[in-house]
C-alpha cells in the first residue's frame, strides 16, 4: 500500500514539474511570437514610409523637370504613379496605410499633385522640405523612434527601408532619380551610426566620453 502511495506522489510531482516546464515553454514561445510580431510591424512600417518617400521624390523630380513627350521613362513613371490609387491619394494629401499622410510627415504645403514645376523644384532643392538633408533626417528619425533603442528592431527597420527602396524602383519602372539615391545613402548612414552607438558597451562609451560619464556620476 505504501509503495502505491509513493508511486502516486511521485507521479503527482512529475505532473507538477511537467506542467511547470510546459508553462515556461509557453511563456518563451509567446515572448518569441511577440518579438517577431513587433519586428514584422516595424519592418512593414519602414517599408511603407520608404515607398511613400520615394514616390514623392519620383513625382517631384518629374514635375520639376520640363520633360518632353519623347521622354518615355518619365512618362511611364508618371503614369505608374497616377494609376496607383493609393500612392496618388497620398500625394494628393489623403490618408493611407492606417494614418500615413503628407501632414503626418510634417508637410503642410499644397498637395504634391497640384504643384507647379517651380514649386516642385523648390521642394527638392538643398534647403527644400524634400531635399536630401531634410528627408534623410526625417526618415531616419522616424525609423529610430520606431525601434525605441532596440538594436534588433532597428536592424529590422533598416531592412524595411532598403526593401521599400527596391520595391519603389520596381513600381516606378527601374532607376530612381539621383536625389533618391543620395537620400537613401544619407538615411542609412544615420541609422548605421545609431546602431553602432547602441552596440557599444558602457566601457567603450566611458573611454570615448570620460567627461560626460564623470558628470553623470556627480
Amino acid at each position: 500500500m505504501e509503495a502505491v502511495e509513493l508511486n502516486i506522489r511521485n507521479q503527482d510531482n512529475y505532473d507538477l514539474k511537467s506542467n511547470k516546464v510546459s508553462n515556461e515553454n509557453d511563456v518563451k514561445v509567446n515572448k518569441v511570437d511577440n518579438i517577431e510580431q513587433k519586428d514584422s510591424s516595424i519592418h512593414n512600417s519602414a517599408v511603407n514610409v520608404s515607398i511613400s518617400m520615394e514616390s514623392i521624390k519620383v513625382f517631384l523630380n518629374i514635375k520639376s523637370a520640363e520633360f518632353s513627350q519623347a521622354n518615355t521613362n518619365a512618362q511611364n513613371s508618371l503614369m505608374n504613379i497616377i494609376n496607383n490609387t493609393e500612392i496618388y491619394d497620398f500625394l494628393s494629401g489623403k490618408e493611407i496605410n492606417g494614418g500615413l499622410s503628407l501632414s503626418s510627415i510634417g508637410y503642410e504645403g499644397k498637395p504634391i499633385t497640384e504643384l507647379s514645376p517651380d514649386e516642385a523644384k523648390e521642394l527638392v532643392s538643398d534647403e527644400g522640405f524634400f531635399g536630401v538633408e531634410n528627408t534623410s533626417k526625417r526618415v531616419s528619425s522616424f525609423t529610430i523612434n520606431l525601434a525605441q533603442d532596440d538594436v534588433e528592431a532597428l536592424k529590422e527597420a533598416r531592412k524595411g527601408i532598403v526593401q521599400g527602396f527596391k520595391e519603389a524602383e520596381k513600381m516606378w519602372g527601374g532607376e530612381l532619380p539621383e536625389i533618391s539615391h543620395e537620400t537613401q545613402s544619407k538615411t542609412l548612414e544615420i541609422i548605421d551610426k545609431k546602431i553602432s552607438e547602441l552596440l557599444k558597451t558602457d566601457a567603450q562609451k566611458e573611454l570615448e566620453n570620460p567627461e560626460e560619464e564623470a558628470k553623470e556620476e556627480n
